[in-house]
């Protein structure tokens, strides 16, 4: 079973990248994707 360690929404993925970067994740980095059901 994975751990994730931290989850960010699309909007922060740089953010995700960043913290990827410098080496603090201990575990799965998840970017959430936010479905919109409006129609």
């Amino acid at each position: 079973t994975p751990v994730i360690d931290r989850t960010y929404p699309l909007s922060e993925t740089p953010e995700a990248f960043r913290y990827l970067d410098e080496g603090h994740a201990q575990g799965k980095v998840v970017i959430t994707v936010e479905h919109n059901n409006k129609t």
